[in-house]
């Protein structure tokens, strides 16, 4: 099974080959070979990733033969395992961690890595180290403020957020409800929640909705799919330009997929139908004209549309197409020329193997 999947990419420059040129409706399609150091670039300046170690996801998870929380902390290590150093500041805070929490208090906070450089090993032994004793209700109040005294940071943080939309407020407690405290982070920082959702009704699956609603840049991903694809969980903090499609470009702020870019769809459609194990991430972009939050949900959609494109053409399943948007973040191309602005209005595709 391993040697299969490590031939994913060997098989599919076979296919692209056997194809021939007029498969690409004048769109040259090819996989991308970079230098080692000129692999990856970094999407994000800190990161920060909260374990809920709550009673709430001490529970089987599915037929794995473990708990949720036992799931949640393996999906953690094999994300960190896939990550490359690119000098991020970086850490690792539960929801909660027992004893008496103390509004503003850094003692309080319990890091199991505290905010500093990114290093991988250390962070692993950090990870190590989480529990999966599961102790004390959901507090996702408390997680989201302690962020309040960790944010600040220079450029831009993602947080990693695991919650089951679950929050155990206290009467007469002066605690700020999660969605006004997302709604005050969002605001008062350059932050984006990407959201693990282990929400079971509506009342919990619409509070982080409605969380991941409070900026362009944040999202909710299913625990399931994160559990499934590891990897996933940090894969917002840097693109990976190995393995690369050409871009998919769009018109000005548009959003449609152009009739001369179906031929190159249809060979990644064509070629994910045929190999299951194989996944993609699609991340969009945009030029530099209007702002940045106008332009980080214009570049949502041009991702979304390409895995929509491929959804419905060849039925590939959401958990295999991945969107990333990142606004008019790393142009390719100089913004000042219209010629510049064209190419850097555009949805980057980049296939991994499970």
């Amino acid at each position: 099974m391993r040697n299969s999947r490590h031939s994913t990419v060997v098989l599919l420059v076979l296919f692209l080959l056997s194809l021939g040129p007029q498969a690409f409706s004048g769109q040259k399609t090819s996989i991308t070979t970079v230098q080692e150091q000129d692999r990856y670039l970094r999407m994000a300046d800190n990161f920060f990733i909260i374990y809920d170690p709550s009673t709430a996801m001490a529970v089987p998870y599915k037929q794995s033969g473990l708990t949720r929380l036992e799931m949640e902390k393996k999906i953690i290590r094999k994300s960190n395992d896939s990550l490359p150093e690119l000098g991020w500041q970086a850490g690792l805070y539960p929801h909660w961690k027992g004893g008496l929490w103390l509004n503003g208090s850094p003692k309080a906070f319990k890091p199991y890595y505290r905010l500093h450089n990114f290093d991988k090993k250390q962070y692993g032994q950090a990870i190590d180290r989480l529990p999966t004793n599961a102790t004390g209700p959901p507090m996702l109040q408390i997680a989201l403020m302690k962020l309040e005294y960790l944010l600040g940071l220079a450029g831009r943080t993602q947080v990693f957020l695991f919650s089951n939309g679950q929050d155990s407020r206290v009467k007469g407690v002066k605690e700020p409800d999660p969605l006004a405290q997302a709604k005050k982070l969002a605001k008062n920082y350059d932050v984006c929640f990407t959201i693990i959702s282990s929400a079971k009704d509506a009342a919990e699956k619409k509070l982080l909705t409605d969380m991941a609603a409070v900026n362009s840049c944040s999202q909710v991903i299913d625990f399931d799919t994160i559990a499934e694809h590891p990897e996933h969980l940090l894969g917002k903090l840097y693109l990976d330009k190995k393995n690369g499609f050409d871009n998919i470009l769009f018109d000005f702020d548009k959003y449609v997929i152009k009739k001369e870019y179906r031929g190159t769809l249809n060979t990644l459609g064509t070629f994910l139908y045929k190999n299951p194990h194989a996944y993609v991430v699609l991340s969009g972009f945009t030029d530099n004209i209007g702002t940045e939050a106008y332009n980080i949900r214009l570049s949502e959609r041009r991702a979304k549309s390409v895995r929509r494109y491929l959804r419905n053409r060849f039925h590939i399943a959401a958990k295999r197409l991945l969107p990333y948007w990142y606004g008019y973040a790393d142009p390719v191309a100089d913004n000042a020329t219209p010629e510049g602005r064209r190419l850097n209005r555009r949805v980057s595709i980049t296939l991994r193997d499970k």
